[in-house]
């Protein structure tokens, strides 16, 4: 591959690396630099990846910034921006009037170039020694745009004001909006299954919105400090839902159809939407405290959301408080204790689908509610003791516990808890400027942690017991035979990434033994281990370590390098994709 981008600055090609100038009249300061120069970009072969981020079009292009600050006694003015090309630029202004009022606006833009999926690893096909040229089922794919771009621009526009509205109880109104516009092309798949196990690439509009809105008071109440801030949030695309055609369902192997074969199927031989994207509006509601509470602060929040998505009528809800304490216990002493807690619940729709083999004594009803796996309330507790033995030393422990109660996982109405214990001890030590080294030990020890519901392997052997899925046309006699829905009845192993026990040991020094040297070492050290599955034991072990110092004779000249080294070693299961399932 060849890539060639070549930025050239003023420096280089005018001579000019930047002009600055500045005047103080009356307590009035001002600062101003301009820089402007070019770029050209050369894009002789595929550059999608290595400029992801970055616009490319074969041309030389002008490119300039800008940067004022204009500051008096009592107010400050700020502004930056950056002009690359059409879709890459950045600009920020900045304002404060005494403690009265501050103002921020901010628009940021960029180009993303996300490429093109070829498919080409997509193709398989399954081997019968009784059909000639030994092929059955047959995976293939379609590139319907072999020429696409696709790529995206993606602007952010921010405003932020604060008000002061009373001194006397320190009474303040701040209002923002943001705003994230996307407009490009995009890749989508959509996937014939059954008889033609078809995938098919195409272009698709990119018009996405999004809207968010906050509006706040803070006040002082006594020796408190309270707040509310409400937040609404909107997010729609603008573009058809694209559609795809999918292929009418027949036996892959026989080429057979009927409405029996059919119904099999959520949907065939005709066209349906793909990627429907949703429409979005959230409103939020925080509300906060903090101030004295006998000899320590406090501080804690509390806050409310709703999501709903407007095309579904699907909604989710959520709330979330946090305490933080902290109090000296003795002039050498001091605790910090945080208690959290969070809840999430999600509408469960009903999921209408076709009936397997149906007007067949084999026939199955599949319907079902979808119970969210996201329902859960998970709650947080540390406390945090740190000591000073002497001016150069202090200790510190912590002791923690987690619970996450999940409602309708790994099925409705029967959650799993997890809890997890989590103790820390921790040592610093510093030498004035000269010498800090700190070391850490951590463990946490977790019971019952999230596993997949569903299962990894297959009993192997005959274990399943044959259905009456219909008659033989000739003899009337009964058939009996076996359905992939039956295989669920066969999985075990539930699996995880999660561990039981986890340990780690944390290692960071900074040496100074010059003014000019600097030395700084880091090394961490994990092992985790999960030994309370079905027939496996996962176990993982990292080491990662740096070693880097810093040279500055003098101001015009610093001399750095490094060494690091990283290693990893993981055991656990290894499963083999079959293509009949």
């Amino acid at each position: 591959m060849r890539h060639t981008k070549i930025f050239v600055g003023v420096g280089l090609l005018l001579l000019l690396a930047a002009t600055a100038w500045g005047s103080d009249t009356d307590g009035v300061t001002q600062e101003t630099s301009f820089w402007i120069g070019g770029h050209l970009i050369d894009t002789s072969d595929y550059y999608k990846k290595v400029g992801e981020y970055r616009s490319f079009e074969e041309d030389v292009w002008p490119e300039f910034g800008l940067t004022y600050k204009s500051t008096t006694p009592n107010s400050r003015f700020f502004f930056k921006g950056h002009y690359f090309d059409r879709d890459e630029m950045f600009g920020m202004i900045s304002t404060k009037v005494s403690d009265i009022f501050t103002g921020k606006f901010r628009y940021n833009s960029f180009q993303r170039q996300t490429g093109q999926d070829l498919l080409e690893n997509i193709e398989a096909r399954e081997w019968l020694p009784s059909v000639p040229k030994g092929g059955g089922k047959i995976l293939t794919h379609d590139i319907t745009d072999p020429d696409a771009d696709y790529n995206y621009n993606r602007k952010e526009i921010l405003s932020e004001f604060s008000a002061l509205l009373s001194r006397e109880n320190n009474l303040r109104l701040t209002v923002a909006h943001r705003a994230i516009i996307k407009e490009g092309t995009e890749q989508l798949i959509s996937n014939s299954h059954c008889f033609s196990c078809h995938l098919e690439s195409k272009s698709a509009k990119v018009e996405d919105r999004t809207h968010d809105f906050q509006a706040g008071l803070d006040t002082k109440a006594g020796n408190l400090d309270v707040g509310y801030k409400f937040g609404y949030r909107h997010y729609e695309s603008t573009t058809p839902t694209p559609m795809a055609y999918y292929e009418d369902a027949k036996h892959p192997v026989k080429g057979t159809s009927g409405a029996e074969f059919g119904s099999r199927l959520n949907y065939d031989g005709s066209s349906m939407p793909i990627d429907a994207k949703p429409k979005i509006e959230k409103t939020s509601h925080k509300a906060r405290i903090k101030g004295a509470a006998g000899k320590g602060q406090f501080a804690s929040s509390f806050a409310l959301s709703k999501a709903t998505n407007k095309l579904t009528d699907l909604s989710a809800k959520s709330w979330a408080g946090v305490f933080n304490y902290a109090v000296p216990i003795s002039p050498k002493t001091r605790l910090v204790a945080k208690a959290s807690a969070t809840s999430i619940t999600a509408d469960d729709p009903y999921i209408d689908v076709n009936t397997f083999r149906e007007g067949k004594p084999s026939a199955v009803d599949f319907d079902y509610i979808r119970y969210s796996v996201l329902d859960r309330t998970t709650a947080d507790f540390t406390a945090q003791i740190f000591h000073r033995l002497n001016p150069k030393t202090t200790l510190s422990f912590l002791a923690g516990y987690n619970r996450v109660a999940r409602e309708d996982y790994p099925v409705a109405g029967d959650g799993t808890t997890s809890s997890t214990i989590i103790g820390q001890a921790k040592v610093r030590y510093r030498q004035g400027m000269k010498l800090t080294t700190s070391f850490k030990y951590r463990f946490e020890k977790t019971s019952d942690p999230f596993v997949s519901g569903k299962g990894l392997f297959e009993v192997p052997g005959d274990a399943l017991e044959p259905v009456h899925y219909g008659y033989d046309a000739a003899t009337g006699d009964s058939l009996w035979g076996y359905f992939y829905y039956m295989r669920e009845d066969l999985w075990y192993q539930a699996i995880t990434t999660e561990p039981t026990d986890y340990h780690e040991v944390n290692l960071s020094s900074t040496f100074r033994p010059s003014a000019k040297t600097t030395l700084n070492l880091k090394v961490k050290g994990v092992i985790d281990k999960n030994g309370d599955l079905d027939s496996l034991d996962v176990k993982h072990s990292k080491l990662n370590g740096n070693l880097s110092f810093t040279f500055m004779p003098d101001l015009k000249w610093v001399l750095s390098g490094g060494v690091s080294y990283r290693m990893e070693k993981s055991r656990g299961p290894v499963a083999v994709a079959l293509f009949d399932g």
